[in-house]
């Protein structure tokens, strides 16, 4: 019976040790210290068999020294062995048990799913972020192949970008730059700023480029292009640079026409007190002039708000009535506006000084389109009832209304004195003015 059983043990060690030898074959993915602890079993069954097989065999046939020594061997490999995997169990303890693997790759997709909620959520904000500016994103490859884009301008959005090169989605003319941009970007793996002017539906479309290289484990894999629309921005700077050159166009003409009064001021002055006097209450209907044309942008002024600022203007404090106004709607341009405040200023003084001694001084104004002989334009008329002939202080304000003024209106003007007193008549070309349709 004992050298059956021990045939048995060892029969059963040696199945257990090839059984474990095949399930390491196959499991190559085990730790180290599974591995192991597996081939101290497959050792120490095989030894263990071994010593069962010898005590069998000495049942039956006399032991011998080296069957002796064999048994002493396997034994001792044995327990050795044995003994040595107690000091792998906290490693294998350490190993995570299927179910603690089911539980941590469920803990893992749930922060999958978070995560990728939260990365859905971030691209929903850039993309409604960039919808409602007027930026665009791009990216290329090393080729300078676009590989994605978003929110494209109009114009280009209807080209296929993704797999295409720049020459491929840009008009000839808008090619060049955009790939010599790419290429230094690529070369100098920096940031480069880039100004691209394409056509787009008929249109010359402006775009401030920012494009830099896109990095991966510390190499450059791609560029990365952001680009903004600045038509506006480019057109408002072209405005105001239009506009910096009409006001120094402006200021020029301003500074000429001071310049002029300060002259023709000057030479009929008496002294210094009356050139003062004089220079100032013109300048101050030029300065009139200029207030009312800022207030319409300088498209023009109304014939009327203009003669009732500058009578009111040159008027001495309490006497600013006197001044009656009958006619349409008319808008002189800006330069024609100029000089007719300047002939007003004049033929106000004028009446002012000459009328005040009779009590308050009574001016009726008059005008309305004419067209007839030849003139198609506005006739203003000034009438100073039981008024003294026109007697300027200086011969400056005769010149200017009679001789300066129909030049700047493309007209004529014209001071005469009947039984009724002063009438002034000027007619304005239609060209310097604007009537109401």
């Amino acid at each position: 019976m004992r050298f059956v059983s021990d045939v048995a043990v060892g029969i059963a060690c040696v199945s257990a040790g090839s059984a474990v030898f095949v399930y390491l074959l196959r499991r190559s993915a085990l730790v180290e210290d599974a591995r192991r602890a597996g081939w101290f079993a497959i050792v120490g069954l095989f030894c263990f068999g071994l010593a069962c097989f010898l005590d069998a065999f000495t049942l039956y046939a006399p032991a011998t020294p080296l069957t002796e020594s064999l048994e002493i061997v396997s034994v001792s490999v044995a327990l050795t062995l044995s003994l040595a995997c107690w000091g792998l169990i906290p490693g294998l303890v350490a190993i995570p048990s299927p179910r603690d693997l089911l539980r941590k790759n469920a803990r893992l997709e749930r922060a999958v799913i978070e995560r990728t909620r939260a990365l859905d959520e971030a691209n929903q904000r850039f993309i409604h972020a960039l919808k409602t500016t007027r930026v665009s994103m791009a990216q290329q490859d090393l080729n300078l192949r676009y590989q994605w884009v978003h929110n494209l301008p109009k114009g280009l959005d209807a080209h296929p970008f993704v797999g295409a090169l720049p020459g491929d989605v840009f008009p000839a003319a808008a090619q060049e730059n955009v790939r010599a941009a790419g290429l230094r970007a690529l070369a100098e793996k920096r940031l480069v700023h880039n100004e691209l002017v394409v056509e787009l539906d008929g249109e010359t479309r402006y775009f401030d480029q920012s494009i830099e290289p896109l990095w991966r484990d510390g190499e450059v894999v791609g560029l990365l292009t952001t680009a903004i629309d600045a038509t506006e921005h480019r057109r408002r700077q072209d405005e105001l640079t239009l506009l910096l050159r009409e006001l120094t166009h402006r200021t020029k003409n301003v500074l000429a026409v001071i310049q002029g009064i300060a002259r023709q001021s000057s030479r009929s002055a008496t002294d210094v007190q009356d050139f003062v006097r004089c220079f100032n209450g013109r300048i101050r209907a030029l300065a009139l002039t200029h207030e009312l044309l800022v207030e319409t942008q300088w498209r023009g002024v109304d014939l009327q708000r203009l003669l009732t600022a500058v009578w009111g203007a040159a008027a001495p404090t309490g006497t600013g009535g006197g001044l009656v106004l009958r006619g349409p709607a008319c808008v002189l341009g800006s330069e024609c506006a100029q000089y007719v405040a300047l002939a007003i200023h004049e033929m106000a003084v004028n009446a002012l000084t000459h009328l005040e001694g009779d009590g308050p001084p009574v001016v009726l104004v008059n005008w309305s389109a004419v067209a007839a002989d030849g003139f198609d334009g506005v006739e203003l008329s000034w009438r100073e009832k039981g008024s003294a002939p026109f007697a300027p202080a200086c011969e400056f304000a005769r010149a200017l209304v009679e001789d300066l003024l129909p030049r700047a209106v493309e007209g004529r003007s014209r001071i005469a004195h009947d039984g009724d007193g002063l009438l002034w008549t000027l007619r304005i070309d239609g060209k310097q003015i604007r009537l109401p349709a």
